[in-house]
């Protein structure tokens, strides 16, 4: 069954990062995105939340860009299309292809690139995490979940539900030897009785375990 993940990438290498550097408030959205094994990708996509002028000047010394126009304007946003200099730039883009991945979504800033994508298993998000590293791309992972689920998981398999419950039984000393407090008063807590808040935490503990040490993440 197929995933979908949202991380983060960090890179100085990667595109745009640099003229990002230079306009510290300008958000831009991935509209689109083109690459083949001969020509120079090209992204199109939205800025707006910052100057978007100094974003401009930065487009013109980034050395992961090739040329830049602005296409279009719209009520304080611009749609830009860049050529992508292959030669300076960390290319993700064909990761995804290789790996069966689709983009869904994309946004960028100085704090580097958010991405959502769908990928066929969770074989093909490790290798993204380790083809990541081998170009020295930060690679964090956010959420990690099944389409269709209305409960999401973060970074090491948790629901929120579960990740509330660890944290809320760290917090009053559950964990503590001897406890400080009772499964009933942490079910309390959760509002939940201790018996579902026993089992919550047996099913978090669970997947922290297995998605931490006995897992490739």
């Amino acid at each position: 069954m197929s995933l979908i993940a949202e991380f983060s990438l960090r890179s100085s290498e990667l595109a745009l990062a640099d003229a990002l550097d230079e306009a510290t408030n300008v958000t831009v959205e991935l509209e689109h995105q083109m690459a083949t094994e001969f020509d120079a990708p090209v992204m199109i996509f939205w800025a707006f939340g910052g100057d978007l002028e100094r974003l401009e000047a930065g487009l013109e010394r980034d050395e992961t860009v090739l040329e830049s126009a602005v296409i279009e304007e719209l009520a304080g946003r611009k749609l830009y299309r860049v050529r992508l200099d292959y030669d300076h730039v960390c290319a993700i883009y064909p990761v995804y292809h290789d790996l069966g991945a689709s983009p869904i979504a994309a946004t960028a800033s100085a704090d580097g690139w958010q991405r959502r994508v769908r990928f066929p298993d969770r074989d093909s998000v490790v290798e993204m995490r380790n083809t990541c590293a081998d170009k020295a791309v930060d690679f964090r992972l956010h959420r990690l979940y099944t389409p269709g689920e209305s409960e999401l998981e973060d970074e090491f398999g948790l629901s929120s539900e579960q990740r509330d419950a660890l944290i809320t039984a760290e917090r009053v000393g559950y964990f503590e030897v001897p406890r400080e407090t009772a499964l009933e008063e942490l079910g309390d807590e959760l509002d939940i009785s201790g018996q579902s808040a026993s089992e919550r935490l047996r099913r978090g503990i669970s997947k922290l375990v297995s998605n931490t040490l006995l897992s490739d993440f």
